[in-house]
């Protein structure tokens, strides 16, 4: 395991589990306005204050949970990887909590 892994894994406060669900995230619209750090023909990298709020919607699991979006990750072929972080902890959708 290389050093960043190893790092991302301890500093982890709660542990993971796989999901097999479909997952829906609605992302609450606002505009965000922020300092532009770099700029191209192709593209756009700017930082903005605040936060993203989303409600995220889990297969068979009852209403959406508040949160907020937290990292974007293009993993190729067409795909993203989204990370949203809770508002607050649900142990009702971890395994023996």
């Amino acid at each position: 395991m290389d050093d960043k892994v190893q790092h991302t894994a301890d500093s982890r406060r709660s542990e993971r589990h796989e999901l097999d669900r479909a997952v829906t995230v609605r992302f609450e619209a606002a505009p965000l306005t922020g300092s532009g750090q770099n700029i191209s023909r192709e593209g756009v990298f700017f930082l903005a204050e605040g936060r993203v709020p989303v409600h995220v919607e889990i297969e068979g699991r009852q209403g959406s949970i508040a949160g907020e979006l937290v990292r974007i990750e293009n993993m190729g072929s067409g795909m993203v990887g989204i990370a949203v972080k809770f508002d607050a902890a649900h142990d009702d959708l971890v395994p023996g909590s």
